[in-house]
């Protein structure tokens, strides 16, 4: 009997936590567990993260408590300048996906980091595994040409990445864009229908943000005026904080996809511009302990969004019974076998003859190209679990 998730959807944040945990002169995990708390997001992407030892204990302490299926991705110090100690980082929630890997783009600033993530749903058990690149990023702050002509080199650095990635793949990117407008080079490349994977901006919204009460609801910096400190000030004016997604997560027929107006400033009532977020003339939707809670965090609040799924979710114990599952299908050379930690695996034909056996699984990806063309199934070493069906081309 399958086990299903009762919710087909995956809430997505992105935050910039300024100088995580050493930014201010006191503890901030209480402001940020009960941010994140109210919102519960599965994919969380931050910035200015200091530390490896930050970033366990943002996991440990903030994140585990609200629900111990939470795990981080590996913490990188910056490549691209070892003087830059602030860095992004990626975290999920187990129960609806797992991290198949990571890597990370250099850039004259700061590091780009790359992860692919995969949702653990039905469409496991056939090898149509539902994959996610996401893109975590801090472009170059401070307005000004040379600054601008920064921002867009970091771009540039991302987008020929983009020209490496499977047609079909789904693409989050996100991050403290530090944009001012939306004719700066850098969201024109960002945003450009030429490149290999088209990006959207899931609210449309372009114009000039900085300083523009017409776009009060879309600011994400800063929602202290006076604060001090290490707290950049002046009150919500600018819209610096992004998530924006792959052409196709933009059409609702597909198995993934953005739905619609959930994208969000979070915290942001729409009636604060050039205030302080919790100032109780700043009241709406978002209530006033989490307004409390975003002006102590951090010089900047999260954007979010939800993405939905066709397909079902996995439940835990249903997941670690099934242990396999396999990319791409139909296949030709080379197959991929989930997860790559397993010790063996066997693969049978249609008739149930094992044909591979003992693979070690310390390496993933499998030539399978001597195999004759039909249809096989991978199992665990026992067969305990379910196999993964795939069809040799």
């Amino acid at each position: 009997m399958l086990v299903f998730s009762q919710n087909d959807s995956i809430r997505v944040m992105s935050y910039n936590l300024m100088m995580y945990p050493s930014g201010t002169t006191y503890s901030r995990n209480t402001y940020l567990h009960d941010i994140l708390n109210e919102y519960k997001p599965d994919i969380l992407t931050v910035c200015e993260m200091e530390t490896s030892q930050a970033a366990t204990d943002l996991l440990t302490d903030v994140l585990q408590p609200i629900n111990p299926a939470y795990r981080a991705a590996r913490f990188e110090s910056n490549h691209s300048n070892p003087n830059v100690n602030l860095q992004q980082l990626l975290y999920y929630n187990s129960e609806k996906l797992e991290l198949h890997s990571q890597t990370y783009l250099t850039t004259d600033i700061r590091d780009i980091n790359k992860y692919t993530l995969y949702l653990k749903t039905t469409s496991l058990a056939s090898g149509d595994t539902l994959f996610i690149d996401v893109y975590a990023m801090h472009l170059k702050a401070s307005a000004g040409t040379t600054n601008e002509t920064k921002r867009l080199d970091m771009v540039r650095v991302l987008t020929e990445d983009l020209t490496h990635t499977p047609h079909d793949r789904y693409v989050l990117v996100t991050g403290d864009f530090n944009i001012y407008y939306a004719s700066e080079p850098a969201y024109t490349e960002l945003t450009d229908s030429t490149n290999a994977v088209i990006l959207k901006d899931p609210i449309d919204s372009p114009g000039y943000w900085h300083n523009n009460s017409s776009y009060a609801s879309l600011h994400t910096q800063s929602p202290n005026r006076n604060k001090g400190g290490n707290f950049v000030g002046g009150g919500l004016d600018d819209r610096f904080d992004f998530i924006m997604v792959s052409e196709n997560l933009m059409n609702s027929q597909n198995d993934l996809y953005y739905k619609t107006d959930t994208y969000s400033a979070y915290g942001n009532n729409g009636n604060c511009f050039n205030n302080d977020i919790n100032n109780t003339t700043c009241s709406g939707n978002y209530s006033q302990t989490l307004r409390d809670n975003l002006y102590e965090m951090s010089d900047h609040i999260p954007v979010v969004m939800t993405l939905e799924t066709t397909q079902n979710f996995i439940g835990i114990e249903e997941f670690v019974r099934r242990k396999v599952s396999i990319f791409p299908n139909p296949v030709q050379d080379f197959l991929y076998i989930l997860p790559a930690e397993h010790a063996f695996y066997l693969i049978t034909d249609s008739a149930g003859k094992i044909v591979k056996s003992h693979l070690d699984g310390n390496d993933e990806k499998w030539y399978i190209g001597d195999l004759k063309p039909g249809v096989y199934y991978v199992y665990n070493e026992n067969k305990t679990g379910l196999p993964a069906k795939f069809i040799k081309i």
